[in-house]
């Protein structure tokens, strides 16, 4: 049985949002983006910011959009730092004293392995903060350091 339907058009619709990828990784996250392994310092910074399957997946929907995944991720971490960072030197402080990377990773929403709190030379999480505070909201642990 064939029914016609006078005046009926299929349309065909095309989206650009790209598709939920509930077993994206990092690696395939580079793949679809075309970053050589050699790109040691984006794909850690990946690392780092994207530690989810949404994450991963907002930034490669994003991605889209931007000239490059370097200029993303920094929109994505002062973004970061706008939700999450420290609005006050008391609770960095304090936090500071209870787990001293963790306090530094989300002050300056970068990683913090032992060789860059090592390079703040400064023990002291108030002279940390005054000194980021000074230096601007979006300032990272190596431009901190410089100034200490």
């Amino acid at each position: 049985m064939l029914i016609v339907l006078n005046n009926q058009e299929v349309v065909n619709l095309t989206t650009t949002e790209t598709p939920f990828h509930s077993d994206l990784t990092i690696e395939k996250l580079c793949y679809f983006l075309d970053i050589s392994p050699k790109a040691t310092s984006l794909i850690t910074s990946m690392k780092f910011m994207l530690n989810t399957i949404e994450r991963m997946n907002e930034f490669l929907q994003r991605s889209t959009f931007a000239n490059h995944p370097l200029s993303l991720l920094t929109v994505m971490r002062k973004e970061d730092i706008d939700a999450h960072g420290y609005t006050d030197k008391a609770t960095f402080v304090y936090d500071y004293y209870r787990d001293k990377q963790s306090a530094l990773e989300n002050l300056f929403q970068e990683d913090m392995p032992a060789w860059k709190v090592n390079r703040l030379n400064s023990d002291d999480p108030e002279r940390i903060y005054d000194v980021y505070a000074e230096r601007g909201k979006y300032s990272t642990s190596g431009e901190v350091a410089l100034f200490i």
